[in-house]
Parts: C-alpha cells; structure tokens; sequence
C-alpha cells in the first residue's frame, strides 16, 4: 500500500499544476494555442534550445526522468500584441520554472524584418508577459 501512496505522491509532484495559459494582458493580444501558431524564425529559435512537448503532449517536468525520450520543456501559451511576440515556456528539472520569450522585430533591406528575441522573463507568467509588453528586455546575449 505504501508504494502505491508514494507512486502516486510522485506523479502528482511530477505533474505539477499548469501556469495560467491565457493571463490579464493590459494590451490586446491574440493568443496562439500551438507551436504550429508561431512564426517559423520564433519556432526555430525555441528549438535551437532543444526539444520542446506541445499544449498536452508528454514531458518530463522534474529531475526524475521517466523516459529520456520526452522533452524536458512544454510549450504553454504565445501572443502577439502590436509588434511584439510572446512565447511561454515551462521548463523542466530539479529548478522547474516558466520562461516568458519576448521577440521583437529588427527591420532589415528592402523593408523585410527577422524576429529578434528580446527578453528571457522567469517568475509569475501574468507578470511577465505585462512586462515584456511595458518594454522590459534582457541583455541580447541571454540565451536559455
């Protein structure tokens, strides 16, 4: 009995509760509920970091790996508001924590533009995107 109790403590601490997908934004913002809903530069730059589990899809969300084949992150929710690309991210490990991914776009020739990640935000989801929204930023060599 004890082991079917610890078992299931474990998956519930596994599982974990999921951050809010869609937040108080004071800005009008159109949420993406996909990683197929990013653009294609802000999907690629979120793989550069590693494998990343859909809305729903399997993860491993602590520092007890189940199955090496799962990815350790999961996309959560995105938006964009005005010319601004949010992306939120919960990552994984022993330190699980949620990451807020700002993109911004950096105009080039001929009137064309690449988006250009502008902030890494940790903490409070709601928080953070409101944040990156106001204009805070990360140094351009955060990389995580």
């Amino acid at each position: 009995m004890f082991g079917f109790l610890a078992s299931v403590a474990l998956l519930a601490v596994q599982t974990g509760s999921p951050p809010a997908r869609n937040c108080p934004v004071r800005y009008a913002t159109r949420y993406a509920t996909s990683l197929g809903d990013l653009p294609a530069q802000v999907k690629a730059d979120i793989l550069k970091s590693g494998a990343i589990a859909d809305t729903g899809e399997p993860f491993e969300g602590t520092d007890v790996i189940l199955d090496r084949q799962l990815p350790r992150r999961q996309f959560v929710t995105a938006g964009s508001s005005n010319d601004r690309w949010f992306v939120v991210i919960d990552h994984g490990g022993f330190d699980r924590h949620i990451d807020v991914i700002g993109y911004i776009p950096l105009l080039g020739k001929s009137g064309s533009f690449t988006w250009h990640r502008n902030a890494v935000l940790q903490g409070d989801p709601c928080i953070a995107i409101n944040a990156f929204l106001d204009g805070v930023w990360t140094p351009a060599s955060s990389r995580h």
